[in-house]
């Protein structure tokens, strides 16, 4: 059965097959045709039935050029291979996104996509660049038309749209997308930019006002798909609707971790301080990970026990039940030290973010299996100051966040940070200014200060456009972020 579009000529040799929601493309070559996006395994029958209604047949198609991983764009490519013997090519990032655990389906391209690739067929030569953002691995294709005796270059941003930038959508566990993907978008922006495009072909049908153009095509002197302006007019588009998302996102999901729980009138990391940290507002929990002699992770921040416990030693110098015996102590309240998966335990169900941090070596392995096991993965961020760290625990769980608590950052720092794929950028809150949160940002780092001593400075952490702040006090930000 046709789709809900019709079938048609754009210009020179490029048609479009597919449907309103999941675009379809071919390039009529001298010796087939070249297909960009195969649509959605819903969609394969119509565009198939497109192609014909043009007086193609499905074994004309050749090559297939998959712009991205998702479903709409990809999941008619394993069908369509199968019906017309065409090769399909995808970046390789993007094979999480077709593998058999994402989507359903399990499929594997015939050819990885290429930075800067020239793929060729016939009389036609598609350039293919690398344009992450939307995905890891997204590509834009470019290709000159030739209308009415004029070459016009053409161009596919092949991974546009935002949404899929927005946390909610990131933190799914079915798509987990790290933060630096925003920035990786921004940096696709600044590229496309440089391109010169006469005619933009839409990765959806609304990108490019198609259905407007189609009803001018037939009726209008000028081929309403030539606009040398719409190109960069949509990508300036784009790049106003991510910052927009970006600045509403610091308001709406700003996070008020209580320091250790409500560690200024509370036992510092006690059961007695995340719960009064809760029910002074906190949304969410900032803790300390230490290991005892036999293995177990269990919530302190330093490394010797005097100034909380009164008692001699180190964390590591005591087995879990020598810990038992030993009491953390803040004006004449005392509680015990607690385990993480105690805390886990109490608090994973709640709608609450938690940032957890590695105090010393060792507990990697042993956190984020807790970490999983209790389905916090998608509301957790494992930080600590020291990033090699941060690296161990990436590479036994690297779809875990990662951030990186540190006075303040340089160059070199966020090479390092963008390298180890840490996406949570946590400097002290005194060189915090909204000028270098908006930097940070446009890097794709969520920024999240520490050290808040007093009112004005949290105040003023809040206003400069952070994602968050570790806080000792969260009753009074989250009265003054309630106004």
């Amino acid at each position: 059965m046709l789709g809900d579009t019709a079938p048609f000529r754009i210009a020179g040799n490029l048609y479009f097959v597919g449907t309103h929601a999941k675009s379809c493309h071919v390039l009529a070559t001298s010796r087939g045709l070249i297909m960009i996006d195969s649509g959605g395994d819903d969609t394969v029958d119509a565009i198939l039935e497109s192609l014909e209604t043009l007086g193609f047949s499905p074994k004309d198609v050749k090559i297939v050029l998959l712009s991205h991983g998702h479903p709409d764009h990809a999941g008619g490519a394993k069908r369509i291979r199968e019906i017309t013997g065409a090769e399909v090519w995808l970046a390789e990032e993007d094979l999480k996104y077709v593998g058999e655990n994402r989507l359903g389906f399990c499929f594997v391209p015939d050819r990885f996509l290429q930075d800067g690739d020239e793929i060729a067929l016939g009389d036609t030569v598609v350039t293919c660049l690398f344009t992450p953002g939307h995905t890891e691995g997204s590509f834009s294709f470019f290709f000159d038309l030739v209308e009415n005796g004029m070459t016009y270059r053409a161009g596919m941003f092949g991974g546009s749209g935002v949404n899929q930038l927005k946390k909610s959508y990131m933190n799914r566990p079915d798509r987990r997308v790290s933060y630096l993907m925003r920035g990786a978008f921004f940096k696709t922006l600044d590229r496309l930019e440089e391109e010169h495009v006469d005619i933009m072909v839409g990765n959806h049908t609304w990108q490019n006002n198609q259905d407007e153009k189609f009803k001018k095509l037939f009726t209008s002197p000028e081929n309403p798909f030539i606009d040398p302006t719409e190109w960069r007019k949509y990508l300036a588009r784009e790049r106003e609707a991510l910052w927009k998302i970006i600045r509403e996102e610091s308001k709406t999901e700003f996070v008020n971790y209580a320091h250790r729980g409500a560690s200024e009138t509370r036992p510092e990391n006690t059961m007695t301080a995340f719960y009064e940290g809760v029910a002074l507002g906190a949304n969410g929990i900032e803790t300390d990970v230490q290991m005892t002699k036999d293995g177990v992770p269990v919530l302190f921040h330093d490394d010797a026990l005097l100034r909380v416990t009164g008692e001699p030693g180190s964390i590591g110098d005591y087995t879990l039940a020598e810990l038992r015996r030993f009491t953390v102590k803040r004006d004449g309240m005392t509680d015990r030290i607690p385990t993480l998966e105690e805390f886990l335990s109490a608090f994973s169900w709640r709608d609450l973010t938690f940032a957890i941090e590695l105090k010393g070596d060792g507990a990697e392995e042993t956190t984020a299996d807790l970490i999983y096991r209790y389905g916090v993965d998608c509301k957790c961020v494992v930080t600590s100051f020291v990033l090699d760290r941060l690296r161990r625990i990436r590479a036994i769980a690297p779809e875990l966040r990662t951030g990186w608590l540190k006075k303040d950052f340089g160059d070199e720092d966020i090479e390092a940070m963008q390298a180890a794929g840490v996406d949570e950028l946590c400097p002290r809150a005194e060189n915090v200014t909204p000028e270098r949160v908006e930097e940070w940002h446009a890097l794709g780092f969520n920024v999240r200060p520490w050290a808040v001593t007093d009112d004005a400075l949290m105040r003023a952490v809040a206003d400069a456009g952070a994602d968050g702040m570790t806080i000792n006090f969260p009753d009074r930000l989250a009265a003054y972020l309630g106004k």
